[in-house]
């Protein structure tokens, strides 16, 4: 009887440690244990992630690819005072200039592609 109790205390401490481990495999790392190249390089991902679904959703209309991040992080006077989006693409199709992160991507040494002949 006791032989059969310590096996099953056993299969149950195995079993939970299996559980245990599968759990903490799976589950993503709290942002607070990440070292800082890690943390990073989350950062960098979720923004990219929610930039994509910002142009999904038709509100970050940006001209340089990959888009910039400058007006998804800032409300400036390039997304119209609008953290999250961007409209440089549509101030090179009015002939004005896009944010400086855009006008740097578009630019070529002395020629960029948002000047007008």
């Amino acid at each position: 009887m006791i032989k059969k109790v310590i096996v099953a205390a056993f299969l149950l401490l195995i079993g939970g440690l299996g559980g245990y481990l599968i759990f903490k495999i799976q589950a993503p790392a709290d942002f607070d244990t990440l070292e800082p190249g890690a943390k990073l390089q989350k950062i960098i991902t979720e923004q990219e992630q929610a930039i994509q679904e910002a142009v999904k959703e038709g509100v970050y209309k940006c001209c340089i690819e990959p888009a910039c991040t400058m007006c998804y992080m800032e409300a400036n006077k390039w997304n119209n005072y609008q953290a999250g989006t961007c409209a440089c693409d549509d101030l090179i199709a009015q002939g004005e200039e896009p944010c400086p992160q855009c006008q740097k991507g578009l630019c070529l040494g002395d020629v960029c592609k948002t000047q007008r002949p």
